[in-house]
């Protein structure tokens, strides 16, 4: 019995520990909330008695002063400043021991607080490794797809949906043959795609939409060769015309550029320029599908994210290397 009441007793330390392991950022934040409110309180009642130890320090000032003042033989001005400074020595330890508590909380606030910071820190860290791992492997699975099956096989494979090529006319009547996915569901075509149509994700009317497919496209492309320009005006040449600061461009500039709003993801991935790495096109493709919806013609804007660039972008200034991408190109 013995036995197995240590067992039970090891077995709850354990799961206990990798509780608290891994709520330690909401339980430091709990604490330091609790410390930061104590250090108020504490502060406030210090302040309370301040007051009246400045009172007095105030009074036995002026009787200092006035004994200075009688000149008497028995008490020198030397006398007058040796009783001044153990004054303000006795105030600033009477004044220290009233706000020790209010610091003492104060500081196990701050501690907490950094702490969580830093632990969450850590585990973006790590986050953001294993999710560029992944990424990486996922980028090159695609590719593979790719080169083997085609893009419209990749896209099946992605989101169930097939491409269809089919024969239109344009504004001038000639036919030409473009892809048409139709989507009645509204799916889009990966975690970045969106839709570029007469009203936005949110219900409000896009302002950059016009209604005349062939203008929309024009602009969307317009959109997209500007976006390619900024990639390479961003970067950072050495006298040898070599990229020592690669030029980059978030998701949310697109989403801006075709009128939609942003979004917390459009804000850590994107694209880099140049061809440095393996998976990374180094340029950006809206990748255009036109499409169908209830208001009539829309586009599938399916953008060729690099993935996440949040990172890549603080410290691409020490990752010197020489683009595939010929500079012309853009």
């Amino acid at each position: 019995m013995i036995s197995f009441g240590l067992s039970n007793i090891k077995s709850v330390a354990r799961v206990a520990k990798v509780t608290i392991v891994k709520h330690s950022p909401e339980i430091l934040m709990g604490i330091g909330t609790i410390s930061f409110v104590a250090t108020v309180v504490t502060a406030s009642k210090a302040t309370l008695k301040a007051q009246d130890i400045l009172e007095n320090h105030k009074l036995e000032l002026e009787d200092i002063k006035e004994a200075s003042e009688l000149n008497s033989p028995d008490y020198k001005p030397e006398d007058a400043k040796k009783d001044k400074i153990t004054l303000y020595s006795q105030t600033g330890l009477a004044l220290a021991k009233d706000y020790a508590p209010a610091a003492g909380f104060a500081a196990i606030s701050l501690t907490c607080f950094f702490g969580a910071f830093n632990i969450m820190k850590k585990r973006y860290v790590v986050l953001a490794a294993a999710y560029s791992a992944l990424e990486t492997s996922f980028r090159n699975y695609r590719q593979r797809v790719i080169e083997d099956k085609g893009e419209d096989a990749d896209i099946y494979y992605m989101t169930g949906q097939k491409v269809k090529e089919v024969t239109v006319k344009d504004d001038e009547g000639n036919k030409v043959k473009q892809k048409v996915l139709t989507l009645e569901d509204g799916t889009v075509l990966s975690p970045y795609a969106f839709k570029f149509a007469k009203y936005k994700e949110n219900g409000e009317l896009n302002n950059q939409w016009t209604g005349n497919p062939t203008l929309d496209r024009a602009y969307i492309l317009g959109q997209q060769d500007y976006q390619n320009d900024q990639l390479y005006i961003r970067c950072v040449f050495d006298k040898d015309h070599k990229v020592i600061k690669r030029g980059w461009s978030f998701l949310n500039e697109t989403r801006d550029l075709l009128g939609e709003d942003p979004t917390s993801t459009g804000a850590v991935v994107g694209n880099l320029f140049g061809n440095g790495e393996p998976g990374r096109d180094g340029y950006i493709d809206y990748r255009i599908i036109e499409s169908t919806d209830r208001d009539g013609c829309c586009f599938y804007i399916n953008p060729n994210v690099d993935g996440l660039i949040y990172d890549i972008v603080e410290k691409y200034e020490k990752v010197p290397f020489t683009p595939n991408v010929a500079f012309d190109q853009f």
